[in-house]
């Protein structure tokens, strides 16, 4: 058994003994260098998101949306590409929000 692997090894090379691994997957793309990310412009937490009240906020720096009656919901700053005007208040989710980064 032994000397057949070993003459299967020598005729088909090292090549031969790989033949059955999966490709590797490739790694994510890197955004390219120089590029920057836009500032975050709204705060979200796990019920909703409300508009901050500056674009120069870094991203991923703990902030709170005000309800309604003036509660305090704790989140954290992100960049969503909305449209248009919002209100400072927190604004329920309407769907998972996948498109958050």
């Amino acid at each position: 058994m032994a000397l057949a692997l070993l003459a299967l090894a020598l005729v088909t090379g090292p090549a031969g003994l790989h033949a059955q691994s999966p490709p590797r997957p490739l790694p994510p793309a890197r955004p390219p260098q120089g590029v920057e990310s836009p500032p975050a412009n709204i705060c979200t937490t796990q019920w909703g998101w409300c508009q901050l009240p500056t674009l120069s906020a870094p991203l991923g720096v703990a902030c709170y949306c005000l309800t309604a009656d003036n509660q305090q919901v704790p989140g954290s700053t992100r960049y969503f590409p909305y449209q248009g005007d919002a209100s400072p208040y927190l604004q329920p989710h309407t769907g998972p929000p996948s498109t958050i980064r």
